[in-house]
């Protein structure tokens, strides 16, 4: 039987007098894999931000787990955001720690037991194919490793959903097919939606 894990209710946002979308309505059930295709400037990514707040929906509900997210306190909020993986266009990796640090970064921000963290940066980098790179920095990786760590970091804290915003569109077609490969990987293995 299909659980809803995301549900977006009239979902509407605005930047001044610009109408970047209205009236957005969307069911997700836990483990559904879903895709928002529109033109440059549509209002993809801005949606996604609504998702995970890091922009304010003008109007609509964002309901996860039966639980209105855009109306959370900021303690809330806060722990609300443990549960939502971002990947992002620009791989958003810290340049001057390794990718390791990085990943401990996120496992750091998500209270993860100091004890707890090696493993798991070990096991996060196992899972995208990346273990012999756990003490190189950034600028040493190329585009799809860089997305792969982008990947780990988003996977650290376990989270219920995993956002990608144009996850592969600085990549080359045959980095871009590895990385769609390995996130339906991801789906099916740890059964996140």
């Amino acid at each position: 039987m299909k659980e809803l894990l995301l549900e977006i209710k009239n979902l509407h946002k605005k930047f001044g007098k610009l109408e970047v979308f209205k009236g957005v309505n969307i069911n997700v059930d836990k483990g559904e894999k879903i895709v928002i295709l529109g033109s440059s400037g549509s209002g993809k990514s801005t949606a996604l931000r609504c998702i995970n707040l890091l922009e304010t929906p003008t109007d609509g509900e964002v309901i996860v787990d039966n639980q209105v997210v855009n109306k959370l306190n900021r303690k809330d909020l806060r722990t609300y955001r443990q549960k939502i993986g971002m990947i992002f266009q620009q791989f958003n990796l810290l340049s001057s720690k390794t990718v390791g640090e990085n990943i401990a970064f996120n496992l750091k921000a998500g209270e993860v037991p100091t004890k707890d963290i090696p493993k798991r940066i070990d096991e996060l980098l196992e899972l995208v194919g990346l273990s012999d790179k756990k003490n190189v920095y950034p600028n040493q990786l190329s585009g799809g490793q860089k997305q792969r760590v982008g990947i780990a970091k988003a996977l650290a804290n376990n989270p219920k959903l995993l956002l990608c915003d144009e996850a592969t569109s600085a990549l080359d077609p045959v980095t871009t097919k590895q990385i769609l490969s390995l996130l339906k990987e991801i789906n099916r293995k740890l059964g996140i939606t």
